[in-house]
């Protein structure tokens, strides 16, 4: 069997984006956003953390952002949520994942534990969810970047 390159894994990331940046800032998620290209994977969008997104996105329809969005959900192998800043469009496209049967990863900064949904953080370990999930609160980009890529390795790659 053929090895998985890196550069053909298709990561959806996902970060809070109405619901503000209160735990975590957005240079902060662009940083881990900008890791995972440089990891040398394939992100199936790069636009949640450029300067002007939400004016850009103010003049698209409600229906042409979810269909797009969706589109490069399925056209993914994994996805990457950071969800220390709630929002419900995350929470949304974690379920997609779960019920496309994709491998999903969810980090949140370290001492935020407390703040993460208890229905979204259960998903780890629930008797519905048959897709490798997990949970990870990361202390910095280097320890969140090394927990991305032992789970890409883990659930996207074979050899």
């Amino acid at each position: 069997m053929n090895e998985t390159k890196k550069s053909e894994i298709v990561v959806y990331f996902g970060c809070s984006m109405l619901g503000g940046y209160a735990a975590v800032s957005r240079d902060e998620i662009a940083r881990l956003h900008q890791r995972i290209a440089e990891l040398g994977y394939r992100l199936a969008s790069d636009h949640q953390t450029q300067p002007g997104v939400l004016e850009r996105e103010a003049k698209m329809g409600t229906v042409f952002i979810h269909d797009r969005d969706y589109q490069w959900l399925l056209d993914s192998d994994v996805g990457v949520f950071e969800i220390s800043n709630p929002s419900l469009g995350v929470g949304s496209e974690i379920s997609d994942m779960i019920y496309s049967r994709k491998p999903v990863l969810m980090l949140f900064k370290y001492g935020l534990q407390d703040k993460i949904s208890s229905y979204i953080r259960g998903k780890v370990g629930s008797k519905y969810v048959s897709c490798p999930i997990e949970c990870y609160a990361y202390n910095d980009l280097k320890d969140a970047e090394n927990k991305i890529r032992a789970f890409i390795d883990a659930h996207c790659t074979s050899s």
